[in-house]
């Protein structure tokens, strides 16, 4: 889909990007990375400086990795050791020892800088093609045959068939498109601290994501990399939010385990922790990614690496409509994958911090302690949209996709993974060319034989999740076609 030529006198790009923030950011790239061009309208001149996102999860890193990322993120991360829920006393709970384990060849978690890794993401960005406007602000987009274009607060105008509006929780774009939210009954006030130690030791504070469910005021830590550290206390009725976010306030409430000798204020504010998900994160040519899209209690970590995965999800769908390989209808997928994805990971965050008061024996909520960490609640999964099948590895990211050559991934290429069979010789043996089978960009790679259990054939779409899985070769095609629709 190209943008006709009916707007004299103003930039243009397939994609306009407001807010470039992580999420943006993160979308500019894998967009870049399938060709498609697109323009980050971002009202700070420079990333913003303090710290707000502190964990990364695996999922993340390797689709990260796959975009080129790795080396640039290897000087950033640092894995997270363990999660934990004690009581007020100290004593254990419940938890997991994370140590060496491995999820995608990589650590479950790791820990991350939010300034660094913002610096990166823009720097990436540009390198890869994106015109980066700062200093200006979204004022409000228009909507015609031609594409949207989105007016900004200098006066100057930028066109784009699509608009993305990755502007926040304070969403512009999603005030003006006129999506909803569902409110998932969540609402608690918390005073998030960062500080940076002057030695890693300072306070010989737990290297872990420690929950206290302490009944006169759950609190969290949370080892950050390098030097930095962070708490967020609950706040309790009756308490001022400008009064208890003050140095005196903060000092009293960190006594426990750290003096001002032994540290240094980053940065202190008060979060309504909220717990809401967008009605649709489509209408019309407006997209929604990020923050606007889904809110929800940090208490999993979950809240930038959704705002991610959106990015992900969005970026080769877009890009095979772009080039006419799809029809529109594939861009209806997103919020039909990402609204039930993200709705589960937001109850279970929700359903988290209402563990932490259960456990604290300040009101029973019902909650079991599979909401914990370590417990056995589901992953979610996709479960409609471009998915198809009841196998369980259907819906999920890949468990093998680290074994694939990192450059045939990203972009729109979809990954055939074949249990020890040539697919080409399969297909041309059933009078098929695997090209004209597939007409989507492919990948075809051979795992060594595996264990019986393994289905012949997985279907891998350019996000790392499973589409399908089958015991035909010779059905690839059509399953790939039926699965993303063609174009009509």
């Amino acid at each position: 889909m190209s943008i006709t030529p009916n707007f004299p006198h103003m930039d243009r790009s397939d994609v306009v990007i407001v807010g470039g923030g992580p999420v943006g950011l993160t979308l500019s790239i894998a967009l870049s990375r399938a060709g498609v061009s697109n323009t980050i309208i971002e009202r700070d001149p420079n990333p913003y400086q303090l710290p707000r996102a502190i964990v990364m999860d695996a999922e993340i890193h390797r689709s990260l990795m796959n975009h080129g990322l790795g080396s640039r993120l290897s000087d950033l991360l640092e894995p997270l050791r363990a999660a934990d829920f004690v009581s007020a006393s100290g004593e254990h709970i419940m938890g997991i020892e994370i140590g060496e384990q491995r999820q995608f060849g990589l650590p479950p978690v790791c820990c991350h800088f939010q300034p660094e890794l913002d610096a990166m993401l823009r720097e990436v960005a540009v390198e890869r093609g994106a015109t980066l406007l700062t200093g200006k602000d979204f004022v409000r987009f228009e909507e015609s045959d031609g594409g949207v274009i989105a007016h900004l607060s200098d006066g100057s105008s930028v066109v784009g068939t699509w608009l993305v509006g990755c502007d926040g929780a304070s969403s512009a774009v999603r005030k003006q498109a006129g999506i909803d939210l569902v409110d998932l009954k969540f609402d608690q006030d918390w005073l998030v601290v960062d500080v940076e130690l002057n030695t890693r030791d300072s306070g010989n504070l737990p290297d872990v994501v420690r929950q206290i469910c302490d009944p006169a005021r759950p609190t969290t830590l949370v080892r950050g990399v390098k030097n930095y550290y962070r708490w967020e206390f609950q706040l309790q009725p009756g308490e001022d939010k400008a009064t208890m976010n003050t140095p005196d306030e903060i000092w009293r409430l960190l006594a426990q385990w750290i003096s001002p000798n032994d540290a240094t204020l980053v940065r202190s504010a008060v979060y309504r922790f909220h717990a809401v998900v967008a009605s649709t994160m489509r209408k019309g040519s407006i997209f929604l990614a990020g923050d606007y899209a889904h809110q929800m209690p940090p208490f999993l970590g979950q809240g930038l690496n959704s705002g991610m995965r959106d990015a992900f999800n969005l970026a080769w769908k877009l890009a095979l409509v772009k080039d006419e390989v799809r029809g529109e209808a594939l861009l209806d997928t997103y919020s039909m994958e990402r609204i039930p994805h993200s709705q589960s990971v937001v109850e279970h965050a929700a359903d988290m911090g209402r563990l932490i008061d259960q456990l604290a024996g300040r009101q029973s909520h019902g909650i079991d302690h599979n909401a914990g960490y370590g417990g056995a609640r589901p992953q979610p999964k996709l479960v409609e949209g471009c998915v198809e099948g009841d196998h369980p590895w259907v819906g999920r990211v890949y468990n093998q996709w680290h074994v694939v050559e990192p450059q045939h991934l990203g972009g729109t290429t979809w990954v055939i993974v074949a249990n020890g069979q040539n697919v080409a010789e399969v297909l041309a043996a059933n009078g098929q060319n695997l090209e004209s089978s597939l007409d989507i960009p492919v990948h075809v790679h051979v795992m060594s034989p595996s264990i019986a259990e393994d289905p012949a054939v997985v279907v891998v779409r350019p996000d790392g999740y499973v589409a399908a899985v089958s015991e035909h070769l010779s059905e690839i095609g059509v399953i790939v076609s039926r699965i993303t629709g063609r174009v009509q």
